[in-house]
């Protein structure tokens, strides 16, 4: 059985004796003045490689210009080097067709596909350019084995991640096929498509495009720690070809140029999102995410390939305010970083919540103030933002960021923390159970505030009774009614470990219920599912799980369609309803064999640290089992 570990960043030496962490490149950066980067751009035909801060590669610059940087399979091999067929080699999808031509949909269904891309996709992640990829859509459907290789993948894998936006209903209602079916079929396509154009030495646009494409969709499709690795390969791509440095687009046509900073920073901000849920560093070096300019924000039909210059930014909301709105909270995150070191500083805390504030000020003035929420998009923008911001201020009070850590929040602080992971949470369930906002939730289901949720949670620990303590419970069930892989999917280490901790939280109620001769509070049915799961568990030796698959999962992201509408709760009396009536034997406590040395680890209110998550992943250290029931490279991971 593998042991999973928290690893952790150390801190340079002076921050060790202080007993504080750091980010010891980015202070020595600023001791040492400017980290500018010096590097220069090699072009052979569509092939541009970027060289950064590295003498041998530099000092041949002028001489990689005469040769492609990139060998295609077919370069003839120098009698010192031996190389196998290239088929032989393909290390990671391990399948290439000549031609994938017969995976191609019908001309209806491809329009369809399209149609459901530009509506659910292209909103929220904008990396390429729609008036044009349309065009070439089209002429593919003309002369499919005519299509451009690049071009064939990034079409695939845009029917892929449509595929992925709908649920089985969806599916089969206007692809006349079940939703695994079709995911089986350009899940396929689009690694053979990127193996095909040899896509890990490729420095073309369009295939990164492609490959991002399938990150995105491999989030619903496999492990946390399997997709964290696949997007370094995407960001060490836009590192090759120089999307990290906005010096290495000054010679571009302002177009690409463009496009490609939308690329760059839908990447940074998937690598930064994945890393978090495998429980690895959210703050690399500056070297990672480098100085490329935000993009504009400018709908697609501003853009033009034959612009001589960009457009100036529009006055007025565009298609583009979701993904720019999460660049700028990105950025600032990104420059804010050192902030969090205040652990011995009120001056710095005051200072960082300072910056909220000012970041709150500039998202609402400059995107929110006039915004018409009428429009899904925006919608879900003003969700997105205030949730965010409101997660900022939160993280004040997490225990890594406290003057020590073992110190006690007040009663007030405890309330306070409550109600702001409250108000997370609502935005959450409000993004679920919002009709306009389900062709969103392939997407939204990935966000999930987890820091917030742990919070929640962790500050209920010893709460027995009160208004805001049942409030709490009603919408920690919601949680698990919107997000059921939370349950389902007992693989998922982070998904145990909620449950885990879950249940340590309504013991913890029901024995300080119990204390204070209190009536003991109906159970919410996620208890009793989180419960039973584990009992069934216990029973077996060798557990027999079913890995959960594409046809039981269907929907995928997508919740049940009928959802409750999120109320008001702090003016709901009536929230208690929902819950379910416990049986009469409910005097006892929840028997689960091992559970209370799984959770021995948790202390009381909020102080819990990373010694804390590795004693609930310790209670499930279980091998991940294959979540793909078709033939994908991802059953060979």
């Amino acid at each position: 059985m593998a042991e999973l570990k928290i690893t952790r960043g150390h801190s340079c030496g002076p921050c060790q004796h202080r007993k504080i962490r750091c980010n010891a490149q980015a202070r020595l950066l600023s001791q040492n003045g400017s980290a500018t980067a010096k590097g220069q751009v090699v072009v052979s035909g569509d092939q541009r490689r970027y060289v950064e801060d590295n003498k041998l590669w530099s000092s041949l610059g002028n001489e990689m210009g005469k040769k492609d940087p990139s060998p295609t399979p077919s370069s003839t091999p120098t009698p010192s080097r031996i190389e196998l067929p290239t088929t032989n080699i393909n290390l990671i999808f391990g399948h290439k067709l000549d031609s994938p031509v017969m995976l191609h949909p019908s001309a209806i269904q491809s329009f369809r596909l399209w149609q459901v891309f530009t509506t659910n996709v292209h909103p929220l992640t904008k990396i390429l350019h729609a008036p044009t990829v349309q065009q070439e859509l089209i002429q593919g459907l003309s002369e499919p084995d005519s299509i451009h290789g690049p071009t064939e993948a990034l079409i695939f894998s845009i029917y892929l991640v449509a595929v992925v936006s709908l649920t089985d209903e969806e599916c089969r209602s206007q692809l006349g096929e079940p939703r695994e079916k079709h995911l089986a079929r350009y899940c396929y396509a689009t690694e053979a498509a990127l193996s095909r154009v040899d896509f890990l030495r490729s420095t073309n646009l369009k295939v990164l495009q492609a490959f991002t494409f399938y990150l995105l969709s491999l989030r619903h499709l496999c492990h946390h720690d399997i997709l964290w690795l696949l997007t370094g390969l995407a960001t060490r791509m836009g590192q090759r070809m120089g999307l990290h440095r906005e010096s290495s687009l000054r010679d571009l046509p302002p177009f690409e140029a463009e496009l490609r900073r939308r690329l760059w920073w839908q990447i940074v901000i998937l690598d930064g999102r994945t890393a978090q849920l495998t429980g690895a560093s959210m703050n690399p070096g500056i070297q990672l995410y480098g100085d490329t300019k935000q993009p504009l924000g400018v709908n697609d039909d501003y853009l033009v390939p034959s612009m001589s210059a960009l457009p100036l930014p529009s006055p007025v909301t565009t298609e583009m305010v979701f993904c720019s709105v999460r660049i700028e909270i990105g950025v600032w995150m990104i420059e804010q970083k050192c902030l969090l070191d205040f652990a011995t500083s009120h001056e710095r805390r005051a200072k960082f919540l300072k910056s909220i504030d000012e970041l709150e000020s500039h998202i609402e003035e400059k995107y929110l103030r006039s915004i018409n929420t009428d429009i899904p998009l925006n919608l879900l923008t003003t969700y997105l933002a205030r949730s965010a911001v409101c997660q900022l201020r939160l993280s004040v009070y997490h225990p890594n960021h406290r003057p020590k850590r073992t110190s006690e929040l007040d009663e007030e602080q405890m309330d306070m923390l409550l109600e702001n992971s409250l108000e997370v949470i609502r935005y959450d369930i409000l993004s679920h159970s919002t009709g306009s906002l389900q062709r969103f939730l392939w997407h939204i289901a990935n966000f999930f505030p987890f820091e917030t949720f742990v919070l929640l949670i962790s500050a209920l620990s010893g709460r027995a009774g009160g208004q805001i303590v049942d409030v709490a419970w009603h919408v920690i069930n919601q949680v698990y009614e919107h997000h059921p892989c939370f349950i389902t999917d007992s693989n998922d280490s982070l998904y145990w470990a909620l449950g885990n901790l879950t249940l340590r939280a309504w013991q913890q109620r029901i024995a300080a219920s119990r204390n204070v001769g209190m009536e003991l509070p109906s159970e919410p049915p996620c208890i009793g599912q989180l419960a039973r799961q584990r009992t069934n568990m216990s029973r077996n030796a060798q557990p027999k799980q079913q890995a959960p698959t594409l046809s039981t999962a269907s929907d995928g992201p997508a919740t049940p369609q009928e959802m409750p509408q999120v109320r008001d709760w702090l003016q709901d009396t009536g929230h208690a309803s929902s819950m379910v009536q416990q049986p009469a034997s409910y005097g006892q406590d929840i028997v689960m064999p091992g559970i209370e040395e799984e959770m021995s680890g948790i202390t009381k209110g909020v102080d819990m640290d990373w010694n804390f998550w590795q004693e609930l992943l310790d209670g499930n250290a279980r091998e991940s089992q294959e979540c793909f029931p078709f033939s994908s490279f991802m059953n060979k991971v």
